[in-house]
């Protein structure tokens, strides 16, 4: 690993070893070197492997993370943990799922296995599927998960969501039952573990010092919160993303999250990375002038050495 094949930005990124991190990435300006680079950096450092843990979006990103960390560290990378929010949750409920009246062998319920048990729901509380759409109902309970909302306080006023308040509640027995659970339990249960298990929550904190967070304008409230309960201790959390490329609002991402992190971490460093290696200046002059109309953003601007193409 050689800092030197870094830009300004970048290295200014990996050099940051300490305290919280905010680094505002745009589009094409190597955000993933400059993460992977600094995890390198670390273990320069004497970090242990063990203690690092970068989470990430996609199984694709996740696993692309880790084969640049491989070229770069070699065979340490296999000591951290590299995965998605999802992945990771998995993990730590396998280690401790019966502290929630699960057991370690649970099963994850896919989309056809949850769609099936919600028409049973449905059919058992004679609720009409007419009236009430299954989907309907599947997306107000997903979207109560993730904004951490249990079945007993689901304080719905509307049709739909006395309705969904009632299949909720419902569900989540027979899941219990059935030792399941499905996919938005994972993050909900992940953190419900964290947070109300004192000796888990500082076994992890312990352990994970170093927490890096990728694609962090995605965030929805569980992950932001379950990200908050890792880094409580330590507060060596680094987050890279680019409040411009927000685009899963319709699944419960946050725009705030990032927006707000340096009221969360008042100590933060800003770090922001503007040169782009993707596109030429005619490209990169009219994506400019469009983002900046954004509303909710944070100020910058990318440029290129390629000229304008």
């Amino acid at each position: 690993m050689n800092l030197n094949d870094l830009n300004r930005e970048q290295r200014l990124a990996a050099e940051t070893l300490e305290g919280p991190l905010l680094v505002l990435a745009g589009a094409g300006s190597g955000k993933t070197r400059a993460l992977t680079y600094r995890v390198a950096n670390l273990l320069e450092h004497g970090v242990p492997p063990w203690a690092i843990m970068a989470i990430t979006f996609t199984n694709k990103a996740a696993a692309e993370m880790r084969e640049r960390l491989a070229q770069l560290v070699g065979t340490r990378s296999r000591g951290m943990w590299v995965s998605t929010f999802h992945s990771m949750c998995v993990r730590m409920l396998r280690a401790d799922a019966e502290r929630l009246g699960f057991t370690e062998n649970f099963t994850i319920y896919d989309t056809d296995d949850l769609k099936r048990l919600y028409k049973d729901i449905m059919a058992e509380l004679n609720i009409d599927p007419k009236r009430f759409p299954v989907n309907q109902l599947m997306n107000r309970i997903s979207q109560a998960k993730n904004d951490l909302v249990t079945p007993g306080n689901f304080d719905a006023h509307d049709p739909v969501g006395k309705v969904a308040e009632r299949v909720y509640e419902r569900l989540q027995e027979r899941l219990r039952a059935a030792n399941a659970f499905d996919f938005d339990d994972l993050l909900l249960y992940g953190y419900l573990l964290l947070k109300n298990h004192a000796d888990v929550r500082e076994a992890y904190q312990d352990r994970f010092r170093y927490l890096m967070v990728d694609e962090y304008q995605d965030t929805n409230r569980a992950q932001y919160a379950i990200t908050q309960l890792l880094a409580a201790k330590n507060r060596n959390i680094m987050v890279v993303g680019d409040d411009d490329q927000s685009i899963y609002s319709w699944r419960g991402a946050d725009l705030r999250n990032i927006l707000e992190f340096e009221s969360d971490y008042p100590e933060a460093k800003v770090v922001k990375l503007e040169q782009n290696y993707r596109s030429v200046g005619n490209i990169l002059a009219a994506a400019n002038a469009v983002i900046a109309n954004n509303q909710h953003r944070k100020e910058k601007r990318l440029f290129t050495s390629m000229g304008d193409g």
